[in-house]
């Protein structure tokens, strides 16, 4: 969600399938890339059904249930530079 101060990111993740450290990483790659164009900050949400999804503000950038799979290294955060520094 957009929060009132600016972009935000957000992480659903399943914790039962053992995912909480892949959103952990991404969250901290993202912090450590794009924290000046994320005001709203980078959310980490426990989920389950072996969902990972991440949203910028609302809108789902990434979902493991559509592309069945992972996603790649560097896939999100490349799609990021075009969302936030484009």
């Amino acid at each position: 969600m957009k929060t009132p101060e600016g972009n935000s990111i957000t992480i659903v993740y399943c914790a039962d399938c053992g995912y909480t450290r892949r959103a952990i990483k991404l969250a901290d790659n993202i912090l450590e890339e794009f924290f000046e164009f994320l005001p709203g900050g980078v959310h980490i949400v426990p989920g389950s059904k072996e969902i990972f999804d991440v949203y910028v503000n609302d809108d789902l950038l990434f979902s493991k249930y559509k592309v069945q799979r992972h996603y790649n290294d560097r896939e999100i955060e490349d799609q990021l530079i075009d969302i936030l520094e484009g």
